[in-house]
């Protein structure tokens, strides 16, 4: 929760069932609240900077782009979003992309659930 109610995030993922589960997850939380998804980054980069969430999940490779990408322009847009990469790889360069996108957290899909909601709470107090 933040002073002003549920912690708002967006999800991006190329995958609806992964958009899906990830919804399913964080909004059981209780204190999560999903405000808008999309499965391409294009949509993404319009959409994010519209709905203000506090955090965008964001995954890492998509079919038209990167959620790097989306990072650095949503944060162009409005530095007060926190981003959280979530990707399937291990990749140092990514990881060093993302941290000079702007991103606030860069996690595996491979994480635990319970870390993952952790990890969305601790971007959304705007903490790395």
């Amino acid at each position: 929760m933040t002073e002003t109610g549920p912690i708002r995030v967006y999800l991006l993922d190329d995958h609806e069932v992964v958009r899906q589960g990830l919804r399913f997850l964080l909004e059981a939380a209780g204190d999560i609240e999903v405000v808008g998804e999309s499965g391409s980054a294009e949509d993404a980069t319009h959409r994010i900077p519209a709905l203000r969430p506090h955090v965008a999940v964001l995954d890492a490779r998509l079919p038209d782009g990167s959620g790097i990408e989306v990072c650095r322009s949503v944060r162009a847009v409005d530095p007060s979003i926190n981003a959280l990469i979530l990707t399937s790889y291990d990749d140092d360069e990514a990881l060093f992309a993302a941290i000079m996108a702007g991103a606030a957290g860069y996690v595996l899909k491979e994480i635990k659930a319970s870390d993952l909601i952790s990890a969305v709470r601790h971007v959304a107090g705007g903490h790395s």
